[in-house]
């Protein structure tokens, strides 16, 4: 008996058989819809759950969102030359492209702008015409006919300092008690008569201050205190007060009111250098005159020689011996000019004077 090869119902397939044949229809389906293909049979656990795309309807809204892009590479093209660019056409003037401002480059500092008005706000100091004469400001009343010998130097002075550029004089002596505070404070009044011309004294000898004993003065700022900065020239400063003496007012003291022990060392500050400078400029000062310590008594002159142009030197007829001025001109140096010699306590033509010497 022939056996019967017709393709048996789907009724009289077996469970298996039907399952085969349901998914080799989802997967043709699949295939046809884009749809992701199927594991095959052997893959799964029979008790797996099926697979997303096993909901047909929800297959293509899950692949558009997991589906990888395809991504077409094109084979490699031939070199060919880029075609020329177009000539540019005219067009308005475009706007400049916007930069960050540049850092601006270093500046020198700039220069000190001096204050004249400075000079209004120095403190007044009462003029005293006896006590100026008590204690021999010569130049003040001017009833002491040697006035005039000061009139000779100050014009003098001036003149070489003018021709030489110089604006700091140190007032010293080889020893004390020839008058170099005598000296110091009668020029400077007698420099205070020319008008448009500023003078500043400084009472420079720390050990021993001297023009504050001349002109009866007390509880005066001290000069080791203005060197330091702890005090500025407003402060340190003063000025004659109106007078019956015609003492101009563009004279200012720098009268010190206290012994400083370490002048030297002060001296030799970078800082005193400084405040010296500032002062100058902001008085705008056309001499300094310095009342310094005597040349051989202590370095303290030595310590100042970078502050001065040149030296004036005050020696006493009858108590300075030669060697004490050579001694003197050998510890200033060959290279610190000597603007002259004032000699103090001379007897000139029969007559008591005051001489001087160039």
């Amino acid at each position: 008996m022939s056996r019967d090869r017709t393709r048996p119902g789907d009724d009289a397939l077996s469970d298996s058989e039907r399952a085969r044949r349901e998914l080799e229809k989802r997967l043709r389906a699949a295939l046809i819809e884009g749809e992701e293909p199927i594991p095959d049979e052997a893959e799964q656990e029979d008790d797996a759950p099926l697979p997303l795309t096993d909901r047909v309807e929800d297959a293509p809204e899950v692949l558009a969102e997991i589906a990888p892009v395809a991504v077409e590479v094109a084979p490699a093209a031939t070199p060919v030359e880029a075609p020329a660019e177009p000539a540019p056409t005219p067009q308005s003037p475009a706007e400049p492209t916007p930069q960050a401002p540049a850092e601006p480059a270093p500046q020198a500092p700039a220069e000190r702008i001096p204050q004249p008005n400075l000079w209004n706000r120095l403190a007044r100091i009462p003029v005293d015409p006896a006590r100026m004469e008590r204690n021999l400001v010569i130049t003040a009343n001017r009833h002491d006919p040697a006035h005039a010998a000061f009139d000779v130097l100050r014009t003098r002075m001036i003149q070489a300092m003018r021709d030489k550029g110089w604006h700091r004089v140190g007032i010293t002596s080889p020893t004390a008690g020839c008058g170099k505070s005598f000296t110091a404070i009668n020029l400077a009044v007698s420099l205070s008569r020319l008008n448009d011309f500023r003078t500043v004294l400084l009472d420079f000898d720390l050990h021993r201050p001297g023009l504050s004993r001349i002109l009866g003065l007390k509880d005066m700022p001290a000069t080791a205190d203005f060197l330091r900065g702890e005090i500025g020239a407003e402060d340190y400063l003063s000025t004659f007060a109106p007078n019956m003496l015609n003492i101009g007012d563009r004279l200012a003291l720098g009268v010190n009111g206290r012994v400083e022990p370490f002048a030297s060392e002060l001296f030799a500050n970078p800082r005193s250098a400084e405040v010296i400078a500032r002062m100058q400029t902001d008085l705008q000062a056309d001499l300094v005159l310095f009342d310094l310590p005597p040349a051989l008594a202590m370095d303290d002159v030595l310590a100042l020689r970078p502050h001065l142009d040149c030296v004036l030197i005050v020696v006493g007829g009858g108590e300075t011996r030669a060697r004490d001025m050579r001694e003197v001109q050998s510890r200033l140096g060959e290279d610190m000019p000597i603007l002259g010699v004032v000699m103090n306590k001379a007897e000139v033509d029969g007559s008591a004077g005051y001489s001087y010497g160039y």
